[in-house]
């Protein structure tokens, strides 16, 4: 949290790919999307549900129930490059019967984990389905991501986060401390520093810029989420603003400095190839008095007395 605070983040680097303990994710295996069917009267109220999520981050692709190719792709090259391609996405689906199986076939979770905080999610997944009050969500318990938006930081964001509990020896363990109310924030605020990272390392400049100006702005509303359930509906709401504006100042500060740093190494890295395009005369070139005698005289390193002319001939020969 210091680092989002900070205003630039701390990115992950150098950037470290697939560190799986759970060896079910091929990087040459086909990552599976299953789509929910469209329903109307579901797909509008789901609409009305999201456009909170929607209004704070202001972004309209938040919780859009949809999923673009561009997206996709970044999607899927991240879960190969970090071999998590055994990760099931369900995009603006609700299928509570494949995820109790899902939930019984995933033996990489303890079992006393499964059929307790695993049985918790899936009563939540249940009763208050993504695919009418949205959301975006990893479930470890049976290794499936959920998805309702459109925006490439926030999925990767989300699969951060299936890359951290595949690297770990008790995956169980390690999900149930993460979702603990204030323990949820330290993962989150790992997976931005993952995906800044794996942007910086790709120089994909789209996530990099979308995790500042959205992802950031969550992490803003999550932060004051906490202190929300303590008071009052409407002083939530507005703790809940509040954060968000932060999360929007602190972005929009990252996006400055970042845009800074990109510019200067750009021009360093274009710096080089201006020299090496230069002639000869350019890199000598020397200012000159107007008017110059060209019979001048003077003096080389040896001390002996030459022209002016001289010394250039000598200055052309030494370069070629």
């Amino acid at each position: 949290m210091i680092c989002w605070l900070g205003g630039n983040g701390c990115a992950s680097l150098p950037y470290r790919y697939g560190n799986s303990r759970w060896g079910d994710g091929a990087p040459d295996a086909e990552v599976v999307y299953e789509y929910g069917k469209p329903q109307k009267t579901l797909d509008n109220i789901a609409w009305l549900t999201g456009i909170w999520s929607r209004i704070l981050p202001l972004n309209s692709h938040v919780n859009n129930r949809n999923l673009t190719e561009e997206t996709k792709e970044k999607l899927t090259a991240y879960l190969e490059e970090n071999e998590l391609t055994d990760v099931l996405i369900r995009v603006n689906q609700y299928d509570p019967k494949g995820e109790w199986r899902r939930l019984r076939e995933n033996h990489h979770v303890a079992a006393g984990w499964r059929y307790s905080a695993g049985v918790i999610s899936l009563i939540h997944y249940s009763v208050i389905p993504g695919r009418v009050f949205g959301g975006d969500q990893y479930n470890p318990f049976t290794n499936t991501l959920y998805l309702n938006s459109d925006v490439s930081a926030v999925v990767l964001h989300e699969a951060a986060y299936a890359k951290s509990i595949h690297a770990q020896w008790l995956p169980g363990s390690y999900a149930v401390v993460n979702g603990l109310p204030v323990m949820s924030l330290w993962r989150h605020t790992q997976g931005v520093n993952d995906i800044l990272g794996y942007a910086q390392t790709n120089e994909d400049w789209t996530v990099e810029r979308e995790t500042y100006r959205v992802v950031y702005p969550q992490m803003g509303v999550r932060s004051m989420s906490l202190t929300g359930a303590f008071v009052p509906f409407w002083d939530g709401l507005l703790l809940r603003a509040g954060g968000a504006a932060a999360g929007h100042a602190t972005g929009y500060v990252a996006v400055v400095q970042r845009t800074k740093e990109r510019k200067l190494q750009q021009d360093s890295t274009d710096q080089p190839e201006k020299t090496a395009g230069a002639s000869p005369d350019e890199l000598v070139k020397r200012p000159r008095k107007k008017h110059m005698d060209p019979n001048l005289q003077v003096t080389d390193f040896q001390g002996e007395i030459q022209t002016e002319e001289d010394a250039a001939v000598e200055r052309n020969e030494l370069l070629e």
